[in-house]
């Protein structure tokens, strides 16, 4: 068992290679409201990718307000407090420099010379639990004008960070972090430019789907005026409460644990909800169903309330779940079955069975993103349904 985990299977292909082009894909973490998740997977999927391709850069795009996605991957916010100030803010210098006259960087967005490695921090070099190919370019936490950009200006940036990925000699995989917002500030109109798909956690509850479809009849609208092309290739109900962690079928989803009784219900009647909305906004998922169970099988992904005693301390202390299971075997290659984590005054203990458990839920959601990547690539809008 811990030898399995120790590989991490994570985005892992049936032929175990992933066909090579210069954009494996792009995709945004987008939501009505703040605390539903975005940063939490955008933080563990990122780095479980980079574990898992090696042969790959990817990178991160931070462009909420606070930066708690560049916190975590400085080492945690404790540790960010002395790194942050030269790391925050590298997409408002991009822009700022894009506007201002006299510059080194005049003409950039015209100019054939413009690489995004020039604005992209490697974050090993500042947090040594990180996998070394992933690539920071953050916003958070760092004065700005938000202002909305001029579309003609939008375009051309997003254009010219496109290029900059797709003809890059090396593969690139793009992840993009935003705020909160039904209707979208101009940082987060950035990332749907940039992304050519979207990932949107939610609470399981009738509320949050309720805000949340304000936020997706924005997106059908823009859409429609040929502002963005973003299509939401997932729908995540996060934070669902179990009664086990003995695996399920649900409606084609092959579930990792066992919901309560009151959540499949739930499950049930937000799913009925959410395929009425897909067929009522047509275009805007990814995934043309024909049936609900179709919709769910394919446009969805289940993940259970992650244990403190893992995810706090993998946030805190900036340890994706993807590298802490590693410390599971020691460096004589004994394992462990409890690992202790410290993070300023409070220690957490977590067990090699909570740790799995998680990891498995991360894989999950990378299998679904993945399909994205071997059905198409970012631009081709293909999708394998799994």
């Amino acid at each position: 068992a811990q030898a399995t985990l120790a590989r991490c299977r994570f985005y892992s292909c049936p032929s175990e290679k992933v066909c090579a082009m210069p954009l494996q894909s792009a995709h945004v973490f987008a939501s009505h409201i703040g605390h539903t998740g975005k940063t939490t997977l955008s933080f563990q999927t990122s780095c479980a990718y980079a574990k898992a391709h090696p042969d790959q850069k990817v990178l991160v795009m931070d462009l909420a307000e606070e930066g708690d996605l560049t916190k975590r991957l400085l080492g945690g916010v404790d540790s960010a407090k002395e790194k942050a100030e030269n790391l925050f803010g590298g997409v408002f210098k991009l822009l700022q420099s894009a506007e201002r006259g006299g510059s080194r960087l005049t003409g950039w967005l015209w100019s054939s010379e413009f690489k995004v490695q020039d604005y992209a921090e490697q974050m090993q070099q500042h947090n040594p639990e990180l996998p070394p190919n992933i690539y920071l370019i953050s916003s958070g936490a760092w004065p700005r004008n938000e202002s909305p950009m001029a579309d003609v200006a939008r375009r051309n940036l997003c254009q010219k960070i496109t290029a900059a990925l797709e003809q890059s000699a090396e593969t690139w995989k793009l992840f993009c972090d935003t705020d909160g917002d039904r209707r979208p500030s101009p940082f987060t109109m950035l990332g749907y430019s940039l992304c050519s798909h979207a990932i949107v956690p939610l609470h399981l509850n009738k509320g949050d789907l309720d805000r949340t479809e304000t936020m997706l009849g924005v997106m059908h609208e823009l859409r429609k005026s040929g502002e963005i092309k973003t299509q939401v290739q997932l729908v995540v109900w996060n934070f669902v409460q179990t009664t086990s962690n003995s695996p399920c079928e649900y409606k084609g989803l092959k579930l990792l644990f066992t919901p309560t009784k009151v959540s499949m219900d739930i499950l049930d009647a937000c799913n009925a909800r959410l395929f009425k909305n897909a067929q009522e906004l047509p275009g805007l998922f990814a995934y043309s169903a024909a049936s609900e169970d179709d919709f769910i099988k394919n446009s969805t992904c289940v993940l259970k309330h992650f244990p403190d005693t893992v995810l706090k301390p993998s946030e805190e202390c900036g340890l994706p779940i993807a590298m802490m299971v590693d410390k599971l075997t020691d460096e004589k290659g004994k394992t462990r079955k409890t690992l202790t984590f410290t993070s300023g005054d409070v220690k957490y203990t977590t067990q090699d069975e909570t740790i799995g458990s998680v990891l498995s839920g991360i894989e999950d959601l990378g299998k679904k993103l993945e399909a994205l990547s071997l059905g198409g690539g970012a631009g081709g809008g293909g999708y394998a349904g799994s």
